[in-house]
């Protein structure tokens, strides 16, 4: 495999209402640019009709406006303090919050999203929400960082792979933070009942497991099956990352757990949702082979 490429640029988009799950993923974000040397931009985003509703009740626009951008240096000058060398911009705009997201990040040339996310909130748990559609628009990895507090430490990393080659563009980000955490990479895959079938899953696993090797990266190997692992590959991939107490999960955002997802929900989401604790990143599988790391073959 060929050696990591480096970002176009080095900065991480972070979504923030200063709620409890945005101010999480920004010390999150904030751990993981002290480690890399990156760039932080904090992005508040507020939607035109919020605006209307407020000026129905006579508040003037720049007063809101002038707080928000406020709050954000507030939150600045907090990391500066405690991490002088993380540069931290701040960005406010004006719109639908995934679009706004996603703009700001491909305007940016960002590496990386950073979201918080409350599970409890009945609005993040239908199709629509900010977070679906980020995840499902964004052309760069997404951490998803749950209402619990987590400071990322990814020395066990899970990597779902099933028969799609673009489940497998994960590997490439997959050593990029192993190589910094000093993680486990632990691959998982799902054991098919059709011996055809069967085969192509030990040569898929047989690759990845080449990669890791050529790039000195430690991993353990896992093939579930229907007696231990009884459910669809999702609830397995949760099951099996509450199991070995996971840092992180990988995913990929589409065409990844089978054509009935796109019936029963997203793939990516029922991952989201199941998982108590553990840190996601999704990769949208349409631009990561054109993205900035490189991508091995796997024809």
């Amino acid at each position: 495999m060929d050696s990591i490429k480096t970002p176009k640029d080095n900065i991480i988009l972070v979504p923030t209402d200063f709620s409890t799950a945005s101010n999480n993923a920004i010390e999150h974000a904030v751990n993981i640019a002290d480690l890399f040397d990156n760039e932080i931009t904090l992005l508040y985003v507020v939607e035109e009709s919020f605006f209307s509703s407020l000026f129905g009740g006579g508040m003037e626009k720049s007063v809101l406006v002038a707080n928000i951008n406020k709050q954000l240096e507030e939150k600045a000058a907090e990391i500066t303090s405690k991490y002088p060398k993380i540069k931290v911009n701040t960005l406010m705009r004006e719109g639908k919050p995934y679009k706004q997201i996603v703009e700001a990040a491909e305007s940016l040339a960002c590496d990386s999203i950073v979201m918080g996310y409350n599970g409890d909130h009945m609005a993040e748990q239908i199709i629509g929400s900010t977070t679906s559609r980020v995840l499902k628009s964004a052309h760069v990895p997404v951490v998803i960082v749950k209402d619990i507090k987590s400071t990322p430490n990814y020395k066990k990393i899970v990597l779902p792979i099933d028969l799609t080659k673009e489940s497998r563009q994960k590997v490439s980000w997959a050593i990029h933070l192993a190589n910094k955490y000093d993680s486990q990479i632990h691959i998982i895959m799902e054991v098919e009942n059709d011996e055809f079938l069967q085969k192509k899953v030990q040569g898929s696993l047989n690759q990845v497991e080449q990669i890791l090797r050529k790039n000195n990266v430690n991993f353990v190997s896992k093939l579930l099956d229907d007696q231990e692992y009884p459910d669809h590959f999702g609830k397995d991939i949760i099951k099996y990352s509450e199991e070995i107490d996971a840092d992180l999960i990988m995913i990929m955002t589409q065409k990844e757990g089978g054509v009935m997802d796109f019936f029963l929900g997203s793939f990516a989401q029922q991952i989201i949702h199941g998982t108590k604790r553990t840190p996601i990143m999704a990769i949208n599988p349409k631009e990561t082979a054109k993205s900035y790391w490189a991508t091995e073959s796997f024809s």
